[in-house]
C-alpha cells in the first residue's frame, strides 16, 4: 500500500470536521473502504471525492447514515439507467 495514494481517517475527519464514527459508518454501509495500515485506518484519495460528497449532505441537509445509504444506491441506480440510455441511442443510431 502505498502511502501517498492514502489519508488517514483521523486527518481526514479533522480538515472536515467530522466525527470519526461517521466515516465508520459509511464503511459498515458499504459506500467506501477503509485500509488498515499498521495502528491507524486509511482511506484511499480516489473515494475522498465521495466521502466529501456524503459529509455535505449529512450537514447541510442533516441526512443521517441510513438515508446516506439510500441515496448512494439510488444515484448509482440513475449512474446505471444513464449508461443503460446511452448505449441504447448508440444502437438505435446504428440502425437509422
Amino acid at each position: 500500500m502505498k502511502k501517498e495514494n492514502y489519508i488517514s481517517i483521523k486527518t481526514f475527519c479533522e480538515r472536515h470536521g467530522v466525527g470519526e464514527s461517521f466515516v465508520y459508518s459509511m464503511y459498515e454501509y458499504e459506500i467506501l473502504q477503509v485500509e488498515r495500515d499498521t495502528d491507524e485506518d486509511m482511506l484511499h484519495i480516489e473515494d475522498l471525492p465521495l466521502l466529501e460528497k456524503m459529509v455535505r449532505l449529512h450537514n447541510e441537509l442533516d441526512i443521517n447514515p441510513e438515508g446516506i445509504q439510500a441515496i448512494y444506491h439510488l444515484l448509482g441506480q440513475v449512474e446505471s439507467l444513464q449508461q443503460e440510455v446511452a448505449s441504447l441511442k448508440k444502437k438505435l443510431g446504428r440502425l437509422e
